[in-house]
């Protein structure tokens, strides 16, 4: 990555991970991942694979650092949906809805990880109470946040004007 995308990449990751742990911790309307969205949105970048995984465990950590979860729990799951991003990314540039559909899908698969691995380590329970909502809830809100910031931020990330303009 450029010093500019890098940079770029730090500011929006400190931004999201802020908005994060305070205020949609505290909302129960509109609960977006913002942190897991930006992992998703950078795997959508020219970034290396490899690259991509590092960024999205340490963002994971960070999380999991300021929470009260296990440690590496968001982490892991961040690096699975990130590995999945990654592999999938191709099916992301078709337009401005699969964006957020992609973005929705991948979300899920996190949410539904997170929530199985944190029934294991006893942070939640698979049939507690919020479960059923978070598993919906925060899915769309990611979708919309894709449908709408998807593409600005990739062109950002990337520093490529042209990435996910659509006709």
């Amino acid at each position: 990555m450029r010093p500019r995308s890098l940079l770029a990449l730090a500011t929006l990751l400190l931004v999201a991970v802020i908005l994060q742990t305070t205020l949609f911790s505290q909302t129960s309307i509109f609960i977006p991942d913002v942190v897991l969205f930006v992992v998703i949105m950078l795997a959508a970048t020219r970034t290396r694979a490899e690259a991509v995984l590092g960024i999205a465990f340490l963002a994971g950590l960070v999380v999991d650092l300021l929470g009260s979860a296990v440690l590496g729990l968001r982490a892991i799951t961040f690096a699975v949906v990130a590995y999945l991003a990654v592999r999938t990314r191709n099916r992301a540039d078709i337009g401005r809805f699969t964006t957020g559909l992609w973005v929705g899908l991948l979300t899920l698969a996190g949410v539904l990880l997170l929530v199985t691995v944190g029934t294991l380590f006893g942070q939640s329970v698979l049939l507690g109470e919020g479960v059923v909502q978070r598993i919906i809830l925060v899915p769309l809100a990611n979708m919309v946040l894709g449908w709408i910031f998807g593409p600005m931020i990739v062109r950002l990330l990337d520093g490529d004007t042209t990435a996910f303009r659509y006709a």
